[in-house]
This record gives C-alpha cells, structure tokens and sequence, in this order.
C-alpha cells in the first residue's frame, strides 16, 4: 500500500473527513494540512509469532517472551519534509513501525547507530540492528526510526556524520510527520507518550533531538523519558583526548569522518594536508575517509592541527567542537544513560561528563548505569533490556 498524502489530502481528505466523523475513532482536525509527509508506503508487515522468533536471534528468548510480544506489526517506508545542513528544504526518510491495532499506543523515535551503506538505512529495513524494533513494537510501542539526512530519500547528500543539529532536525521532522499520517488515516493510534532512545550515534542524535524538543516545546512533541547509550555528547574532551594519544586506534576512521564532515559543513574547509601528515593526507583524498591508513593519532595528525586543538587555539575547529557538544545541559526529561567502561569506540567520558555536568546543573531525573568492562558491542543487550524496563515504568 502506497499513499502519496500531498495529492491524497488535497483531493480526497474532505470526503475522507465525512467517513471519519462517522466512525468510531474520530480524527478531530477538520482543516488538517500535511506540512512534512510526503508518501508512506507499507513495505513489511510480521506475524507476532515471527517476532518471537526474532527474538530468539537477539538473545531475548527467555521465559515469558511470548507474553511480552502481543501484535502483528507491520512497517512503512515514511518520506518526509525536512530541512538540511544549510537549512534549503529537503526530502528525507525513515521507517515507521506500528503494532496492528486499533489501541493508543506511546510513539518511540529510535536514532540509529553508525552506518556507512545506504541499503542499512531504516527505509529499507534490512539491516538487523533494527529487529529489535520489531520486539518493542510488538510490545505496544510505534516506532520512527529515522534515516538521517544522506540515506535514503536523501542519499545524494553527504551526510553529516556526528553533526547534532542535522540528526536533531530529521529526528524531529518525522516525528512530525509520523504524527500527520496519524491523524490522516486509521492504520493506528499514537497516544501523547513519547519516548527517545539510540545507541552509538543513535546516543547522540537521541540526546541532541532531546535538547532540541526541551527547548522548543512544541505540543505533541513533549518527551516521556528518554535513554541514550554510548553516545559522543563530549566532542571537544573527545578530540582532546585523541590527539594526546600516541597508540593504535582501531576506530580512527570514523574520527577522520566526524573530521571532515566538520571541516565541510562549518565551510572551514581546509585541505587535507593541514590535518594529516604525509602520505596519509594524499592516502585519504584518493580513498576517502576509510582509506587503510595510520591508525596512531600522534602519527596521522599534524601537529600544527594537533596543537591547536590541544592548546585550544584553532578557533575554528574549536568552535565547531563546542557546537556539537551535548553534554553541559539541564534536561527536565527523565533520562537514563548507559555505557560501558571499556568501550574502546567511544569512550566511557562521554557519558560520565554529562551525567556530572547535569547533575550538577540540578537535573533530578538523570541516570547513568554502567556496565563494568562492557565495550562497544557487549554493552548494548544491557542497554536495549535496560531501556525497555525503564520505559514500562511510564
């Protein structure tokens, strides 16, 4: 099923509007207007029986399961209207997964982690990191798992890898959209509830998409409670502590991507060869920013660049540093953080940071659970379980 919703509510939304004022379930707003969706298309749909089963290959298939996993669920393909790093208007997507039921149920936006495919995008809903959506949403929750500006709908955009204010923006604009096609047709029901999580990048776009509901306060958008897991919150410490490092990184590449998407879309623009020694720079320009090049930050930086970050000189740089820092806030939403103290990806600071910062700005409600030599990849069953109690308790 397809819906192209601009010409679906300008010439079929009257006649629609007198079906639904019959029916039992009213959708109240006689003058409705899509300002953000654009089409939504069904793309999926699950038994509750095949969830319990995916279950199984998440690890969750535990006593009890079943009681847990109680709706068919089915998934839409969600184009919308957004707006992109230099604020022109762009289309952007996402996946929607909604349990089959005419019950009003909370509204979950799950920020996804790291990817560097456009086919692991949430619009095509074939990676299986998001499976576990699949659970939650069985469970009563629908679900917007955004694709973040430069996948999808708009994949001939670069996109921009760690900016916050760009994954808070798409965030937000499907969650808008997500509610317009709510109020357009009967396939479901989102109730006021509304709950923000993410892991990895996803940690990050969910804390900054937080901020960013926090300070407009736009009705229908009042967060619930939110977690966020092994987030960056602390870019400027981040790369402090990078560039004072003289041991292999087996991440490096994705710190010369936040890099270079900073150095872009703040329009720095300086060329490779002012951040990277030789042959390293050369290495990168031809390859791209996962080129196999030097993994010692001490070795593959200048130390014109290195100096400046670390004697906090580079005004530029430093500046957009600040810019993307998310840690140094008093959120009034309960919010619980998890991270592991290995993590060797994005290290165990970011979340300590904030959780000092924020407490001692007076935030009551936040929390950080820490799992004792979790990494990267071992501490995402505690915060997925984790999360899925907290928000039971809502």
């Amino acid at each position: 099923m397809r819906l192209h919703f601009k010409a679906f509510l300008t010439i079929l939304f009257p006649a629609a509007l007198l079906l639904v004022l019959s029916c039992e379930r009213e959708k109240e707003d006689p003058v409705f207007d899509a300002q953000y969706l654009v089409d939504a298309e069904l793309i999926a749909e699950y038994s509750a029986g095949e969830v319990v089963e995916m279950a199984g290959s998440l690890g969750l298939s535990t006593p009890g399961i079943e009681f847990l996993i109680k709706y068919d669920v089915s998934v839409y393909r969600i184009v919308y209207e957004t707006t992109d790093t230099r604020n022109n208007p762009v289309e952007a997507s996402g996946a929607l997964v909604v349990p089959v039921t005419p019950d009003p149920l909370p509204l979950m936006s799950f920020q996804h982690g790291t990817i560097t495919r456009d086919e692991d995008a949430p619009s095509y809903f074939q990676s299986e990191q998001y499976l576990a959506t699949l659970f939650y949403s069985s469970a009563g929750y629908i679900i917007s798992l955004p694709d973040y500006l430069g996948y999808g709908a708009s994949r001939h955009l670069e996109h921009p890898y760690e900016h916050g204010k760009s994954l808070a923006t798409a965030s937000r604009d499907m969650l808008r959209a997500v509610r317009e096609f709510d109020m357009a047709v009967n396939e479901f029901s989102a109730s006021e509830k509304l709950f923000l999580t993410g892991y990895s990048q996803g940690g990050y776009a969910t804390m900054a998409l937080l901020k960013l509901l926090e300070q407009e306060n736009e009705s229908g958008l009042t967060v619930t409670a939110a977690t966020a897991g092994a987030g960056a919150y602390n870019k400027t410490l981040f790369a402090e502590y990078i560039l004072g490092l003289n041991r292999e990184l087996t991440y490096i590449n994705y710190f010369i991507w936040v890099l270079d998407t900073y150095n872009r879309v703040y329009d720095i623009d300086r060329p490779y060869s002012y951040y990277f020694n030789q042959p390293h720079a050369s290495v990168i320009e031809e390859e791209g920013i996962f080129a196999n090049t030097e993994h010692n930050p001490r070795k593959l930086f200048t130390g014109q660049f290195a100096d400046g970050v670390l004697s906090g000189t580079d005004t530029a740089i430093m500046e957009a540093l600040a810019d993307n820092d998310n840690y140094d806030w008093k959120p009034s939403t309960p919010l619980r953080l998890y991270h592991g103290t290995d993590d060797d990806f994005v290290f165990y600071f970011n979340s300590l940071t904030a959780y000092d910062a924020m407490t001692a700005r007076g935030a009551a409600g936040v929390e950080l659970v820490t799992v004792k030599d979790g990494d990267h990849g071992t501490t995402v069953p505690e915060y997925f379980l984790g999360t899925f109690l907290f928000f039971a308790g809502f």
